[in-house]
Formats: C-alpha cells, sequence, structure tokens
C-alpha cells in the first residue's frame, strides 16, 4: 500500500509493478503505458493479476460436480455447443435449445433468435406457429427466416430455406454463426 502515498505517477506506477511481480505476475507492462492510460496494456495487466491472485475461495466438491455437469456437454461439434450456448444466454422465452441442427429445421428457432437481435425484422403474420412436423409449414417458416436474414443483412449464398428444413448442418452453422456476429458487432459497434 505504500504506493498510493506517492505523489509522482510514474513512481507510483513502479511500485505497483513491483507489488505484481512480488506476486509472481510477469513484468508485462512499464510504468509509461500506466500513466498514458493505455487500455490494452492495462487490461492485459489486470488479467495476469487476475490469474495470479483471483482471491477467489476454491469450489467446494458439490459446486466443482454441479458445474461439471452443467458444462459436460459432449454432444454435437464446438459449433453446435457454442452456437446452442448462445442462443440460450439469449434469454428468449420458451426457448431452451438442445439440438440446433434439429430445433432450427421447423424455422421457429431461427425466426425467435431473430426476433430477439431485431423485433421489427418479422412479420409474424406469414409464421406458422404450430408447423406440426408439416414440410409445407415448416418450409415457410424457413423461407421467412431467410428473408428476415437477409433483410438483417446477412450473406446466404446459396442457403435458402430448404437447407435449414432438411436439417443441412453447414448452413444452419452458417446462419447462426453470421447471427451471432451480427449481435457481438451490435454489442460492441461495428
Amino acid at each position: 500500500m505504500d504506493g498510493l502515498s506517492e505523489g509522482d505517477l510514474e513512481k507510483r506506477a513502479e511500485k505497483m509493478i513491483r507489488n505484481a511481480v512480488n506476486m509472481g505476475v510477469p513484468e508485462v507492462i512499464r510504468p509509461a503505458d500506466i500513466t498514458s492510460g493505455n487500455v490494452k496494456l492495462n487490461t492485459v495487466f489486470v488479467s495476469y493479476i487476475f490469474n495470479t491472485r483471483h482471491g477467489l475461495e476454491e469450489l467446494t466438491a458439490e459446486e466443482y460436480e454441479a458445474a461439471k455437469q452443467i458444462w459436460d456437454d459432449i454432444e454435437g461439434t464446438k459449433e453446435e455447443r457454442a452456437f446452442r450456448f448462445w442462443i440460450n444466454s439469449l434469454d428468449i422465452d420458451g426457448l431452451q435449445v438442445v439440438n440446433l441442427y434439429e430445433e432450427a429445421r421447423d424455422g421457429l428457432l431461427l425466426l425467435k433468435v431473430i426476433h430477439k437481435l431485431d423485433p421489427t425484422i418479422i412479420d409474424w403474420k406469414k409464421v406458422e406457429k404450430n408447423p406440426n412436423n408439416s414440410r409445407f409449414k415448416m418450409g415457410i417458416n424457413c423461407g421467412v427466416a431467410v428473408d428476415a436474414s437477409k433483410k438483417l443483412g446477412l450473406k446466404l449464398p446459396g442457403i435458402g430455406g430448404t437447407d435449414i428444413l432438411d436439417g443441412n448442418k453447414k448452413s444452419i452453422i452458417a446462419v447462426v454463426w453470421q447471427l451471432v456476429r451480427l449481435h457481438y458487432l451490435r454489442i460492441i459497434g461495428s
């Protein structure tokens, strides 16, 4: 805490770095980087401090097992799991994705995700809300989902509603990937 009484910012930053090195943090930053407010280097420095001495309590055996059950999901590919987790993180009412490829086939899953990203894009009058495994009704929804995706500015060359209806994994991943990208660009600013 002796650095807090130091009036010279360079010397204060130097003491802070020295204290961090004594804790086991690698010397990844210079005092001038701290005082100049270099956001990226300061973020790296703070990350190293957190990874070295996070100050969090260790998990109990019960907490560790509970966390393991949540994340121990060996079904599907890495991409499918990641996109499924992303969709579930959107907290869409009544939507919990277990199998992305199967659940996307009726078009409703993609329509709900698109609606979450932009509530003005979908004309719900054109959507079959209860497709009941009817290939015709599911096809309508898939077509509406592809059209809505294009209205959002997604590039879907060679992807049509029938690709989603047929459960084409590459097409579904391509659409969802672009939705994820759009979502994060809107969060961080394009």
